[in-house]
């Protein structure tokens, strides 16, 4: 990978729980099914986004799902590397704690385009779950990937 990825933290918080985007600047939707969630994110946050980090880094480094050939999506070439969190969600299902984080990467847009010279270009969506027994949030190998 000849860039390197760097978060960015969008301004304006989300108050009426919108969809964020680059052009709006708004803060991650925060979506937990019960308070209880929210304070268990709140507990292993720095150990999700670990885990965040680590997948999304991976995945781009991965020459089959991304590179700079013509017909491919996405192109490094395409992207600024920079990225910020659009969405972070957690649930219960089955008796289990499941969850995603839901990452957006910028992406140039050369004139003329409707869209901003920068602006949304890649989405990755990182899903974990919670083991009861470590007491600690895990990957658990689903990685989604979206153009926006």
């Amino acid at each position: 990978m000849s860039w390197k990825l760097k978060q960015i933290f969008l301004p304006n918080p989300n108050l009426a729980d919108e969809y964020p985007n680059y052009e709006n600047q708004l803060q991650p939707r925060m979506r937990f099914a019960d308070p209880e969630l929210r304070l268990l994110f709140e507990q292993h946050e720095a150990a999700i986004m670990g885990i965040v980090v680590r997948e999304i880094t991976a995945y781009l480094a991965d020459e089959s799902v991304c590179n700079d050939e013509e017909d491919m999506f996405p192109r490094r070439s395409e992207m600024t590397g920079e990225w910020y969190v659009g969405e972070i969600e957690l649930f219960k299902k089955e008796e289990r704690i499941w969850g995603s984080v839901f990452t957006r990467f910028l992406g140039y847009y050369p004139e003329p385009c409707a869209r901003l010279p920068v602006d949304d270009y890649l989405g990755l969506e990182v899903w974990i779950t919670y083991d009861p027994e470590q007491q600690a949030f895990l990957f658990d190998g689903g990685l989604d990937s979206s153009s926006i």
